[in-house]
């Protein structure tokens, strides 16, 4: 941590982005020792298979550069991880929003209704925004202040949307009336824009896996079809 002093400054907040403040000690460490255990089982498993092949080097320069490209790898891996999860969050948020502007148009609170929101729905307790959305709402039942609350998952989630949701919520709490209702569907049909831009962008995602494949069976099929017809003029 000395030595490299970015590096693992980078993982902590990685680590923090993906399981919180409260982990961040442990799982940086973890996350240390697996990035060193793997570099050490790379090198030795390849040291191994040049003395079996009886000191080939290019086997241990093979070795070396898995040894260095493993951690690279993980360290990108937290990164895919981060997105998928701030994709997610990105998801659920819009009707979220759009279950507490129902809430309170119908005389809810707000603090009740983000209570009920969460409650109604326990089939969703493992999605990351729900994660800390249930966090949020222990604080609310120990009577924390809902300004509080508002900070604390904002910080939680470290992403723009919340960000913005959190901070039309805080603006607008207090004024409540009419006014914080339109500011919330402002924010609500802003966010639905959002959700359709990301799953657009996960639809052409997906599309674009699926050239690969999409070619491989045409070449089969290309062999399969063009194979009988090689047969007959060999005859």
């Amino acid at each position: 941590m000395e030595k490299f002093p970015n590096f693992t400054s980078s993982i902590h907040h990685k680590i923090t982005v993906l399981y919180g403040r409260n982990q961040i000690s442990h799982g940086s460490k973890w996350f240390m020792a697996e990035l060193l255990s793997a570099s050490v089982i790379s090198l030795f498993g390849m040291a191994i298979l040049a003395l079996v092949a009886g000191g080939d080097g290019t086997v241990i320069v093979f070795g070396v550069l898995l040894a260095i490209g493993m951690p690279l790898l993980m360290v990108r891996d937290l990164d895919v991880q981060i997105r998928k999860k701030h994709t997610r969050m990105i998801l659920d948020l819009p009707e979220f929003l759009s279950t507490i502007v129902l809430l309170v148009n119908a005389g809810e609170t707000v603090n009740r209704a983000w209570i009920r929101c969460v409650q109604a729905k326990p089939q969703l307790a493992e999605s990351p925004l729900y994660k800390e959305l249930i966090l949020a709402v222990h604080e609310l039942e120990m009577n924390t202040s809902f300004t509080k609350v508002l900070e604390d998952f904002n910080k939680r989630c470290a992403l723009h949307e919340v960000s913005l949701f959190t901070s039309t919520l805080g603006l607008n709490y207090k004024r409540g009336g009419h006014d914080f209702v339109i500011a919330l569907q402002s924010l609500s049909l802003e966010l639905w824009q959002r959700r359709k831009s990301v799953s657009r962008t996960l639809g052409e995602e997906a599309s674009s896996k699926l050239v690969f494949p999409m070619v491989l069976i045409f070449v089969v099929v290309m062999v399969i079809v063009a194979a009988p017809a090689l047969l007959m003029m060999k005859q």
